[in-house]
């Protein structure tokens, strides 16, 4: 109770003194394009692990670290007598079932020839018919079998999956793979494309809110000084991570002459224009309660107090966004700590301030 009475006792304890003189400043519109830097590192356009689909030993490998491949590009041959031999062996299978499907037909043919003169029972007839369908299901499941075959004698030879530089392998001539392992260390080569590159950044919810797709910025190196190499926005998360409250924003980089390598650290720069809302007041008007930020104004003769969200320093003054704030709002400088809101004040131009 006393707690709830002691600001109503303390705003009669100063009208009784009478109202207090705050020195006021109007805002100003920020309407200057800002340059904002954010950290990030540069990631491959495209990469890849690529594994053997094919289980045998490594016959040839035609690339190493560093190479830059074209797509479809041979990599490595490996040789898979094994699947050689089974495909062949379905291959005469297979050949062996056509056959007996085509001598199936035949009779089936012959058997519904004869139906119509009697000369064989509608019985025999359809069991002949039966034998066909199922001797043509038999020599398809045959023919399947050596599609399967060919197409894994086909993955023991690794291609490029898209125009990349070989980053990593993990063969040699004369190694043994293991088709279709399930283990993330088989993997045979590590393709990464850099022809273009993507560079991460952890946006802020200040620049992550006020780029999109095709927004301009540069990208800057320490390795590179006096260099900026242009990007632009390609794609954004569209989701802030609760734990450092930022969103992953990618840009696009070209590097056509594969100059940037890719995990290389730098910054990318923006230039943006002012959020809606946007205003610069002197420094010294910024007042923090009850872990808020607010500003102070002098309405009707009163003090008040409105939440404004701080942006950038700039010296002696300051970004704020509030929609409480317009340009001919009275914005108290180094305000008194006794105020409170609703205490009658009297307004007097800063000297200097606009």
């Amino acid at each position: 109770m006393i707690a709830r009475l002691f600001p109503l006792l303390l705003i009669s304890s100063l009208a009784a003194q009478g109202p207090a003189t705050v020195r006021t400043v109007n805002p100003t519109a920020a309407t200057e394009a800002q340059s904002y830097d954010l950290p990030g590192r540069t990631e491959p356009f495209e990469q890849a692990h690529l594994f053997s689909r094919a289980t045998g030993v490594v016959k040839e490998r035609f690339v190493d670290i560093g190479d830059r491949v074209k797509q479809d590009e041979v990599l490595a041959e490996i040789e898979v007598p094994e699947l050689v031999h089974q495909r062949d062996q379905a291959r005469a299978i297979a050949d062996q079932a056509i056959a007996r499907a085509e001598t199936a037909r035949l009779a089936a043919e012959r058997a519904a020839s004869l139906l119509d003169t009697k000369a064989i029972s509608l019985e025999e007839s359809e069991q002949r018919a039966s034998a066909e369908a199922e001797a043509g299901a038999a020599a398809r499941a045959a023919e399947a079998e050596v599609r399967r075959l060919d197409a894994l004698i086909g993955f023991a030879t690794l291609r490029a999956p898209f125009p990349a530089t070989i980053a990593a392998r993990r063969i040699d001539r004369g190694d043994f793979l293991r088709g279709n392992g399930s283990g993330i260390e088989e993997w045979a080569f590590h393709l990464v494309r850099l022809d273009k590159l993507r560079f991460a950044v952890a946006g802020t919810p200040d620049i992550a809110l006020r780029v999109e797709p095709g927004t301009p910025a540069v990208v800057e190196f320490p390795e590179f000084p006096g260099r900026s190499f242009p990007a632009k926005v390609s794609r954004s998360s569209d989701l802030f991570d609760p734990a450092s409250g930022t969103m992953r924003v990618e840009l696009l980089l070209e590097n056509p002459d594969f100059e940037l390598p890719a995990g290389l650290s730098g910054s990318a720069v923006f230039k943006l224009d002012p959020a809606p809302g946007t205003w610069l007041v002197p420094t010294n008007t910024l007042i923090l309660r009850d872990g808020k930020s607010m500003v102070g104004l002098v309405k009707d003769g009163k003090f008040t107090l409105i939440d404004v969200l701080p942006g950038r320093n700039l010296g002696d003054r300051m970004e704020m966004v509030s929609t409480g704030l317009a340009a001919d709002s009275a914005v108290i400088v180094s305000p008194n700590g006794m105020l409170v809101p609703g205490q009658e004040v009297v307004a007097q131009a800063a000297e200097g301030k606009k």
